[in-house]
């Protein structure tokens, strides 16, 4: 039960029913749940193809039903707004006609030549991946994880700077695609949304005490700049807060050269154990 970066990139590539609306195959995982991460991105992709000539600069996601990976996703795209430099869009993700994932995502006109105040925080120190070793794609694929892992996360490689155990839990990483990627901001930004997702559960749950049981309930990303895909990609992430069963997970992405490329927020949710 595994996938590769090919395997990712075919689900990514729609099958287009008509101006607004888009199939989409999801990835085998345990208990046949959808992978937020992933479901997510296709839908960034499928607003894309509503927005042509312009690029993600923005996606905020609710995750409301688990669905079923063995099925595939419908998914219709909204036009919210279509303005000179802005295009909002609303995706709606379902199965059966029950709602899995509502998305909110805005594209902008890149003006290069438009009178710009930039400023970005620094990347925080790392040591090279290249001198760190070889991990998981994901906690829930380490070696004492329980029966059923994620498998379908093997897509990316990683290293683990270091990992604290304790709220924040900060826990810094270098990751990159298995694989080369094709040159297209559209892909790159639902890769780098994909992947942000997957990893962000990660301090949020070792801040709780490792709790098994947990849900994502919604994501954002703000895009800042592209990705270099080619090239391995540093992700700080920490949970700076956990109240009434939910836990804030956040992280800043960077190119290696330290480009700031993402912000990124989201939240899970932690019920209460069964007796």
């Amino acid at each position: 039960m595994s996938s590769s970066l090919d395997d990712v990139l075919a689900t990514l590539s729609l099958t287009r029913v008509d101006d607004w609306n888009f199939i989409g195959q999801q990835l085998p995982a345990p208990a046949n749940h959808i992978l937020g991460g992933h479901i997510s991105a296709q839908a960034l992709f499928a607003a894309s193809h509503t927005a042509p000539g312009r690029v993600p600069h923005s996606v905020h996601t609710y995750f409301l039903r688990p669905g079923d990976a063995r099925l595939p996703v419908d998914f219709e795209v909204v036009d919210l707004q279509e303005g000179r430099t802005f295009s909002a869009r609303r995706v709606t993700a379902r199965q059966h006609g029950k709602i899995l994932m509502e998305t909110m995502s805005s594209f902008k006109v890149t003006d290069p030549a438009a009178a710009q105040v930039v400023y970005q925080p620094t990347m925080p120190e790392a040591p090279d991946p290249e001198t760190l070793p070889r991990v998981a794609p994901h906690l829930a694929e380490s070696e004492d994880s329980r029966a059923g892992r994620w498998a379908s996360l093997r897509w990316f490689e990683r290293r683990v700077i270091h990992a604290e155990d304790v709220p924040p839990a900060r826990s810094p990483m270098w990751w990159r695609p298995d694989g080369a990627v094709p040159d297209d901001p559209v892909l790159t930004a639902s890769l780098v949304a994909y992947l942000s997702a997957v990893t962000l559960t990660e301090p949020a749950i070792v801040a709780q005490g490792g709790v098994a049981a947990s849900a994502q309930r919604d994501h954002s990303v703000w895009f800042h700049g592209p990705a270099v895909l080619s090239d391995w990609l540093l992700y700080d992430r920490l949970s700076p807060s956990s109240a009434d069963s939910l836990a804030l997970a956040s992280g800043t992405m960077f190119n290696r050269n330290g480009d700031l490329v993402c912000t990124v927020r989201q939240e899970m949710y932690f019920p209460a154990r069964r007796s």
